[in-house]
């Protein structure tokens, strides 16, 4: 048998003590009983099977609270006690071959005296099986003792020669032999069973180990995902910065110029009540706008993930997200088509989300037509039974077949170096995932066409 760790046998050792509390029990018993009523006849070997019997029954007692303190304490008790334990068990073992030897031995001792020491015997050394096996050199010590031993004794007694002792004497060795390989067979079972208890152990160790680290990668991989969004957003914002301030720009130099002309006409002393309506309505307008556009801007830098969903109007949606770009699309000459069948086409959705998504693909279709002779952008919404089709198709040529499922993935772009984080259509996609739709190119167009699906 290879060579076990030190942990298994420190578990049979523990194992062996535990059993050992009901093993001294019966021999508490026995010696007890020994005592009272000795296996010998003779007046000489009598004082030696007392002595025996006593010092076995003391070492018995004390076998037992060794073994229920070990039993209490486990490893730490098993440490302190387990030598002193082995001790007392190897002195009530000696004590035990000492009085079958002496009832084997003795001149004097009738048939059911012999009788009744080979049946103690045989009845011990089955008993000890469970309990000494666990320790075989112990086991081995015991069997030597208080099985070959009075063997021999009874062999080479005075019944030397006598058929019927001698099938007893034959049946004595064969039931220790058979009592030994039994002994072994149970070590080598309790010896898997404990090997196979430490590997579980070490594989659920290591399997823990595993678990945490996986839960660690996952907390570093959901902390990159989010930092690589917010770089993602941060880049829309950068692209839309220009349109953006345009956007703002426009109406400002509206209202300026609304009121450096009342300023003019309050100077000249040419007040007019219509003029100054007008130019008062224009403001409010003008003012109402850039109140869109920072409204737009504000939903776009949110995150919005913890946000409930909602039933909101689509078209709601995309104006508010065309106004963060329509002024840049009509500074690059890009002609934006609405096309709609109702106005109140209602969808269950964050926002916040779609809005985020709509606007991504806008950019992308500017960035992708800004060059092209003819540049629009469509932007189509069809109902369906159980959901509603955003479509937003440019004028550019599509997506090649062999790239259509690669832009989803991250950090997949076609931009030039430094163009293009790569996460803008990843997020898009996960971001309309998460409400149950679907974000996908329409192969079929002979344009670049992009569809979102979100249930009603």
């Amino acid at each position: 048998m290879t060579e076990l760790k030190q942990t298994v046998l420190d578990s049979l050792n523990l194992d062996y003590c535990k059993r050992s509390v009901a093993a001294s029990v019966g021999f508490i018993i026995v010696f007890s009983a020994l005592l009272w009523m000795p296996v010998v006849t003779s007046l000489s070997y009598y004082p030696f099977h007392q002595a025996s019997a006593g010092i076995a029954l003391v070492a018995s007692i004390a076998r037992l609270l060794l073994a229920r303190k070990i039993s209490r304490l486990e490893f730490r008790g098993l440490e302190k006690y387990s030598k002193i334990h082995n001790f007392v068990v190897v002195i009530s073992t000696t004590c035990l071959g000492i009085i079958c030897t002496l009832g084997f031995f003795d001149p004097l001792n009738s048939d059911a005296k012999i009788f009744v020491t080979s049946f103690l015997i045989s009845a011990i050394a089955a008993g000890s099986t469970s309990s000494l096996s666990l320790n075989p050199k112990v086991q081995v010590y015991f069997l030597i003792v208080v099985g070959v031993i009075p063997g021999i004794a009874l062999a080479f007694s005075q019944h030397l020669g006598d058929l019927p002792y001698n099938i007893w004497t034959l049946f004595v060795f064969t039931f220790v032999l058979y009592v030994y390989g039994n002994s072994k067979q149970f070590y080598r079972n309790m010896v898997y069973r404990y090997q196979t208890e430490e590997e579980l152990k070490v594989e659920k160790y290591n399997l823990t180990l595993a678990i945490r680290k996986i839960e660690s990668t996952q907390e570093e991989l959901l902390d990159q995902k989010a930092r690589a969004e917010y770089s993602a957003k941060l880049a829309s914002l950068g692209e839309m910065a220009g349109g953006i301030a345009h956007e703002i720009n426009t109406p400002l130099n509206v209202i300026l110029l609304s009121a450096e002309q009342q300023m003019d006409l309050l100077q000249d002393g040419l007040t007019n009540k219509g003029q100054m309506k007008e130019s008062i309505e224009k403001v409010q307008s003008t003012t109402n706008r850039i109140a869109t556009i920072v409204r737009g801007l504000r939903t776009f830098a949110r995150d919005g993930a913890q946000d409930p969903i909602e039933s909101i109007s689509v078209h709601s949606v995309i104006d508010n997200t065309l106004a963060l770009c329509y002024e840049k699309f009509k500074l690059n000459d890009i002609e934006v088509r609405r096309h709609q069948n109702q106005e109140n086409v209602m969808i269950q959705c964050r926002p916040v989300q779609v809005s985020q998504v709509i606007l991504n693909l806008l950019n992308n279709a500017f960035e992708a037509i800004r060059d092209l002779p003819q540049k629009w952008i469509r932007i189509d919404v069809l109902e369906h039974l159980t959901d509603v089709e955003i479509r937003i198709t440019d004028s550019g040529d599509g997506i090649p077949e062999n790239l259509r499922e690669d832009i989803f993935r991250p950090f997949f772009t076609t931009k030039g170096i430094g163009k293009g984080t790569g996460l803008g259509l990843s997020i898009s996609r996960g971001l309309i995932e998460s409400h149950q739709g679907q974000l996908f190119i329409d192969g079929t167009s002979t344009n670049t066409s992009f569809v979102i699906r979100l249930p009603r």
